[in-house]
C-alpha cells in the first residue's frame, strides 16, 4: 500500500480535499496505519498518554462499587457492557470487583490475552443482543469519534480541510453552511463530533432496561466553543505538526457534555448524574479504596484529571 502519507495523497489527488472528520478517521483507525488500530496495540499502560483506569485500579475500583450499588437499587442483572474496552485494564477491575454474569468487551480490536475467556468480544454494539438489561460503561468513547473542525474568523464560519500542497498535507479553510449546537466565538473553534447520533441510536435500540454512564474530557458547549480544543499528541508531546505524522500522532478534541446530554435525554434515557469526576470519585469513596503509597494516583485522579474530566449517566427503563 506504500505509506500513510501515499494513501492520502492518492485520495486528495482523487477527491481534491478531504473534510477534516475524514482525515481523523483515516489517520485513528485506517486499517493498516491508524493511530489506534496500528500504534497503540500494546496491552501496556502509558505510552503516549495515560486513560484513568491505566494510571491505577483505583478508578476501577471506584466504577465498579458505583455500578455495584446501581445494579442493587435498578434489580438488573449483573450484566457489564463495556464500549471502546481500548486496552482492557477497566475490564479487568470491573471483572474482578463485581465478577459479572456476563461482559460484554465492544472494540474494535481483540481484548488483551490476559482477560481471557472472561470477555465477549464483539466489534460494535449492534451484535450486543436485543431487549438487552444490564450497565453500559464507557471511559474517553465520545472523544475518540471523527470530528469536524468549525473555526470563527471575522464574523465567519469555517470549516477545516485537508488538501496536498506540493507534495505535502496542508489545511485550507472553507466556508461552513451547517449548523451547530452553538458557534464558536471569535478567533476560537468547536469540534463537532460525527457518529455520536448513531451511537445512542444504536444503544437504544439493544438496551431495554439499565444504567448508562461514560466518562470523558470536556464541558459545555459554550465552554468548548469559548476555546481551540483540538489537540494533537506523539509520544507523550503536543505537538503542531501533527499532518506530518499520520498514523503516529493521536488527535482528540474536548467534549461539548451539553450535545451528549441532549443526545442521552433523546434517546430516551433519563439523566440521573452529571458532574465532575472529582466529584464523582468523592462522593463514591476513592479514600477507601486507596492505600497511603497511592497518594499520587489519587491526586491525578481527582486533581488533574477531575478537573477536566466529566461523568455523565442516565438510566432506560
Amino acid at each position: 500500500m506504500g505509506s500513510p502519507l501515499d494513501f492520502l495523497l492518492s485520495e486528495l489527488r482523487e477527491r481534491g480535499a478531504i473534510p477534516f472528520d475524514r482525515f481523523v478517521y483515516l489517520s485513528l483507525y485506517h486499517p493498516e496505519f491508524g493511530y489506534y488500530t496500528g500504534k497503540r496495540l500494546l496491552n501496556s499502560p502509558g505510552e503516549d498518554f495515560f486513560t484513568a483506569p491505566e494510571l491505577s485500579p483505583l478508578f476501577g475500583r471506584v466504577v465498579a462499587s458505583f455500578i455495584k450499588r446501581k445494579i442493587e437499587e435498578l434489580s438488573l442483572p449483573p450484566v457489564i457492557v463495556e464500549v471502546g474496552g481500548g486496552k482492557g485494564f477497566l475490564a479487568k477491575d470491573l471483572i474482578e470487583y463485581l465478577n459479572p454474569r456476563e461482559y460484554y468487551f465492544v472494540e474494535r480490536r481483540k481484548p488483551p490475552w490476559w482477560l481471557g475467556g472472561k470477555v465477549k468480544w464483539l466489534r460494535g454494539l449492534e451484535e450486543l443482543p436485543g431487549s438487552l438489561e444490564g450497565v453500559v460503561v464507557s471511559n474517553e468513547l465520545f472523544d475518540a469519534f471523527p470530528f469536524k473542525r468549525i473555526l470563527k474568523m471575522g464574523g465567519e464560519l469555517y470549516e477545516v480541510f485537508v488538501v496536498e500542497r506540493e507534495g505535502r498535507l496542508a489545511e485550507e479553510l472553507r466556508p461552513f453552511r451547517g449548523e451547530l449546537p452553538c458557534e464558536p466565538e471569535e478567533g476560537c473553534e468547536y469540534p463537532f463530533f460525527i457518529g455520536w447520533e448513531e451511537f445512542f441510536r444504536a444503544l437504544a435500540g439493544k438496551l431495554r432496561r439499565g444504567l448508562f454512564i461514560t466518562f470523558d474530557y470536556g464541558g459545555s458547549c459554550r465552554e468548548v466553543a469559548s476555546k481551540r480544543s483540538f489537540r494533537a499528541y506523539r509520544e507523550g508531546r503536543l505537538v503542531d505538526d501533527y499532518l506530518d505524522g499520520v498514523g503516529e500522532t493521536d488527535l482528540t478534541a474536548d467534549v461539548d457534555f451539553t450535545r451528549l446530554r441532549g443526545l442521552l435525554a433523546g434517546a430516551g434515557f433519563e439523566e440521573v448524574l452529571y458532574k465532575p469526576q472529582s466529584s464523582f470519585l468523592l462522593e463514591n469513596g476513592i479514600e477507601r479504596f486507596a492505600s497511603p503509597a497511592e497518594l499520587p494516583q489519587v491526586l491525578t485522579l481527582l486533581v488533574d484529571m477531575g478537573r477536566r474530566f466529566k461523568v455523565l449517566a442516565g438510566q432506560v427503563g
